[in-house]
């Protein structure tokens, strides 16, 4: 769950990672989302605008209070199904924030000349 003045614990930022690699599915790991860097891209871009910002922020919030992430010690304690579950529960849920980042993310990832 997000700090009260918004900046990501770092246990959101290790839930943040395991979410850009479940949406951002690759082949070969050293082309994942966590491999190249890209949360901290996609965090500081989500920032730049309040709605972004806020759609960040509900996103991880969500996965944090996921019931089956905190019966199994948080969210990158999850198998990789257990993860897409969870990431599906948050995208049906929250859809508008989840398209926000899913957009963000996707023109971070494409941006990078290693990808």
């Amino acid at each position: 769950m997000p700090n009260q003045d918004g900046s990501l614990t770092n246990s959101d930022k290790i839930t943040f990672t395991q979410l850009l690699n479940r949406v951002i599915p690759v082949d070969d790991p050293k082309f994942g989302a966590a491999a190249l860097g890209l949360r901290n891209l996609v965090e500081e871009r989500s920032k730049a605008n309040p709605s972004s910002n806020s759609a960040l922020l509900r996103i991880i919030d969500a996965l944090s209070l996921d019931m089956m992430a905190h019966a199994v010690g948080g969210f990158a304690a999850l198998t990789v199904d257990e993860q897409i579950s969870a990431i599906h529960n948050v995208e049906t849920t929250l859809p508008e924030e989840f398209n926000i980042i899913l957009g963000i993310t996707r023109d971070v990832y494409y941006e990078d000349e290693r990808t």
